[in-house]
């Protein structure tokens, strides 16, 4: 098992009470779309809490999220759906839209949380207004460097937020408090902001679902080919057109027209890249997902992930969220708690491809490719679907 799984599993002893054995034992049902080491590290997740609480899960994994989206507005729309879901947030906004997704846990109205002892998932579930759990809240497992403010924003300026646009993106409420109607500004980051509500009444953000892993699209030149050529680095997309020009057609790009990726998990490539019919192992460039790389080195082993000015990739966030329509409230909570715990997401993300949203785990992660973590917290941007 990995070092650093290992090390935060000797942590979370301390840190994290135990699940409840459930009085009654229930079904769960559980739907996602996950592969490679995520997809062991759900299976391996889904054992520690049957075995801990006496729960069962039924699982249905589906072939892509295209096909997990169409199976979700069949259940939604008819009034049923599974307790809990695995997909990625720019799916959020329609099942919230329709009443699937809700604020977990709001003030007042919360009662299994009103007790002297609280179930672990309390405060994650209600940020932090219930319970103690010290990882629980936005605050306590944000990534610092990934803060949401209008440096995060997708217009230069924060335009977006600086007007009355209609729909304004969510996550205008939370870039700062010149741009937003509140009261007050949220600790939270960009990856955070895609699976919280701003509740009026309470003047703050609560969660309806919980992140848990993330990717984006990444400009990785070829070590040896930079030192080759006589380049330190790439800073600037007028340095990647330099490079690219030392060997015609040397770029490798993985995207079919103006996406990479099967919608809805998707990227958008930028305009400047070339693609390049050459082999892999003779790629001067990659361009592509994060979520690729681990597969990549293989053939290309000096990669390096380039913090090139101008190129503010978007993100993609893969959570867990328990849908409004469960019957089984707090076993449902009591799950995707255990998905996102940092055993769980350093496990999804020890094969160096996907990186873990809990700062705790992206803090003891393993980058497999030199300059990912540089280019992930200085470039990604918000979405509007956030």
């Amino acid at each position: 098992m990995n070092g650093n799984i290992l090390k935060w599993m000797a942590l979370a002893t301390c840190l994290q009470g135990a699940p409840a054995l459930a009085a009654e034992p229930t079904t769960l049902e559980v739907w996602h779309a996950l592969g490679g080491m995520p997809e062991v590290a759900f299976g391996n997740a889904a054992q520690r809490f049957e075995e801990q609480t006496g729960n069962t899960l039924a699982v249905v994994q589906f072939v892509d999220e295209a096909q997990l989206r169409d199976a979700l507005r069949v259940a939604v729309s008819g009034g049923w759906g599974p307790d809990v879901v695995v997909m990625n947030h720019t799916l959020a906004p329609e099942f919230r839209d329709a009443g699937a997704l809700q604020a977990y846990c709001l003030p007042g109205e919360c009662p299994e949380c009103e007790g002297s002892a609280p179930p672990r998932w309390c405060a994650f579930a209600s940020n932090g207004h219930y319970g103690d759990d010290p990882y629980g809240t936005f605050a306590a497992t944000m990534i610092p460097e990934l803060a949401m403010g209008p440096d995060r924003c997708v217009e230069e300026g924060c335009a977006e937020c600086a007007t009355e646009s209609d729909p304004r993106p969510a996550y205008c409420d939370y870039v700062s408090s010149g741009l937003s109607p509140r009261d007050s500004t949220p600790d939270l980051d960009v990856l955070q902001a895609g699976f919280a509500q701003w509740m009026d009444a309470h003047d703050g953000a609560f969660p309806f679902g919980t992140p848990i892993w993330w990717d984006f699209l990444a400009v990785a030149p070829d070590r040896a080919k930079l030192e080759a050529y006589g380049f330190d680095s790439l800073a600037t997309v007028a340095d990647v057109a330099d490079f690219l020009s030392q060997d015609d057609g040397g770029a490798i790009a993985f995207f079919d027209g103006e996406y990479c990726g099967n919608v809805p998990y998707r990227f958008k490539v930028p305009g400047w890249v070339w693609p390049g019919p050459r082999p892999l192992h003779e790629a001067d460039l990659v361009v592509a997902p994060i979520s690729q790389f681990g597969a990549l080195l293989g053939d290309l082993e000096g990669l390096e992930v380039a913090d090139i000015e101008g190129h503010r990739p978007e993100i993609i966030v893969t959570g867990a969220f328990a849908l409004s329509t469960t019957q089984h409230r707090e076993a449902a909570l009591d799950f995707v708690y255990e998905l996102a715990t940092p055993e769980t997401q350093l496990e999804g993300a020890s094969d160096g491809s996907l990186l873990p949203a809990n700062n705790l785990a992206f803090e003891s992660h393993a980058f497999a490719v030199p300059g990912t973590r540089e280019a992930g917290v200085k470039g990604v941007l918000a979405l509007p679907s956030l």
